[in-house]
């Protein structure tokens, strides 16, 4: 049985902090057995865009791919339910959680909570990232880009 680490989120955008857990869990559980998996999360978008959501997230995913050499998928609906479609697979599965600090650790307990009510016994790894990305989140790239634009947030994305 073929064990895979999935490490999924909304990656809005996917920045080099996250590039640095997924060097991490190529380092644990081999390269080539991480997917980088891309939750379809009509909370986190525009209601203008959310026809195009799932084409655009697609795209991303591709680009992505291409840029960093690595499988990224798209899934929609509950992490559980794809982690459960990769087991039918054959896959013994891992969810990844990269972790910058103390607060993200408190945050991503309380999902894995939630995650077990729905699939009893999830195998769960938190993965810190190194001390150089501690500070960056799509969250404050994003509002960056609002003040700046794309050059000022050039040095943090992949």
């Amino acid at each position: 049985m073929k064990t895979i680490a999935v490490f999924a989120g909304s990656f809005n955008p996917f920045h080099k902090g996250h590039l640095n857990i997924v060097q991490k869990a190529e380092d644990i559980f081999g390269k080539g057995n991480v997917i980088i998996a891309f939750g379809v999360n009509p909370d986190k978008i525009d209601p203008e865009k959310r026809a195009n959501y799932v084409k655009e997230v697609a795209e991303k995913c591709y680009q992505l791919q291409t840029k960093i050499g690595r499988q990224v998928e798209v899934y929609k609906g509950f992490l559980h339910d794809f982690v459960t479609e990769l087991e039918n697979e054959g896959n013994n599965v891992v969810i990844v959680r990269g972790l910058r600090n103390g607060d993200d650790l408190d945050y991503e307990v309380n999902q894995l909570r939630f995650i077990n009510d729905f699939k009893k016994g999830v195998k769960t790894t938190f993965i810190v990232c190194d001390k150089e990305y501690e500070h960056i989140s799509s969250s404050a790239i994003r509002k960056l880009k609002e003040f700046g634009g794309d050059e000022v947030i050039k040095q943090y994305l992949v």
